[in-house]
């Protein structure tokens, strides 16, 4: 990916001249099965710009209440978009086509302007939609109307885990975001999918984000690397993720059901008191192990990826036990 990096082609993005840039854009548009694709600095712009071009201020947008779009980008959809949130309690973060057709009648029906799902749930240890399930959330979505937004920053992990291809999955959205920088190693980067329309306006809004890039083919080349030659391996994140999660289900002092573990996420929780769990995190810490204290009192987050191989499990598998018998009185 290095390689590549160094030696690829660049131009200026700004006026849609970097080579490197419109391969990968292409290419992307094609895997999702959409007219033209955008490359943005990261998922959370990409996210922004696919609200911005679907809404209006004063709209509301119809989507799980732990979705990355409320728990991360929210300021920036209500604050400098000045858009609303509907918010459903989903399944493990996943919509179901009820929660559209029961959001269909007013008052919500006369402010709800787009429909928002995630695929894969970051917050319900990377969570798949069943294809029959999205689909039928677009449909009630489009009976109503209303264009539907997939977040698929970790789209490509969940097609890996299904067999699902990315653009079967990527037909219930209007727009589509993916990621570069998650399972498929790139430094940097997302992108927006959609209408050669939407594109054209999303540019636009990159631009006035200041997500204007000028020879960013250099940046670009190491996420087409990934989406050629790093797709097929993300099935070793999910089997390596599962392994970690049973590993800590048996590890006295933590708590999670390996089985909700699907893709490459595992996020547990200590038990009681809770305030114990940044010294667990700081003994894991010590001894190389990095997690993240992650949505709500003693829970945290870890994440397979390109970086951990077999012995990285055993070796964080043993620095849990040992930091969770000293900091979370659970000696074995």
């Amino acid at each position: 990916m290095r390689r590549a990096m160094a030696e690829a082609e660049v131009g200026d993005d700004v006026f849609q001249d970097d080579p490197t840039v419109r391969v990968l854009e292409e290419e992307t548009a094609a895997l999702l099965g959409k007219e033209a694709a955008l490359f943005v600095p990261s998922g959370c712009m990409g996210n922004e710009i696919a609200v911005a071009i679907q809404t209006r201020p004063g709209d509301a947008i119809l989507l799980d209440r732990h979705s990355h779009l409320v728990l991360v980008e929210a300021a920036a959809i209500t604050q400098m978009w000045g858009r609303r949130f509907h918010f459903v309690d989903g399944d493990r973060g996943r919509l179901r086509a009820e929660d559209v057709e029961a959001a269909g009648s007013p008052p919500a029906a006369e402010s709800i302007s787009l429909i928002e799902v995630e695929n894969t749930v970051h917050w319900s240890n990377g969570a798949i939609y069943s294809l029959p399930r999205l689909e039928a959330v677009a449909r009630a979505a489009r009976g109503r109307g209303l264009p539907v937004h997939l977040d698929g920053a970790r789209l490509w992990n969940a097609s890996a885990a299904t067999g699902v291809s990315p653009a079967t999955y990527a037909a219930v959205a209007d727009t589509v975001m993916t990621c570069y920088s998650k399972g498929l190693g790139a430094p940097v980067g997302s992108a927006v999918a959609g209408t050669a329309q939407a594109v054209r306006e999303a540019r636009g809004v990159r631009k006035m984000l200041g997500g204007a890039m000028r020879q960013v083919g250099i940046v670009a080349a190491g996420a087409l690397h990934g989406l050629r030659h790093h797709r097929e391996r993300l099935p070793e994140d999910h089997r390596r993720a599962r392994r970690l999660a049973e590993a800590i289900a048996s590890t006295p002092g933590l708590r999670i059901d390996p089985a909700e573990v699907e893709t490459n996420i595992v996020i547990s929780e200590s038990e009681e008191p809770h305030d114990r769990l940044p010294a667990f995190v700081a003994a894991l810490k010590a001894e190389g192990v990095l997690v993240l204290p992650y949505g709500g009192p003693g829970r945290f987050r870890a994440v397979t990826h390109f970086d951990v191989d077999d012995a990285g499990i055993e070796q964080a598998i043993g620095a849990i036990r040992r930091a969770a018998a000293a900091t979370l009185g659970a000696a074995r």
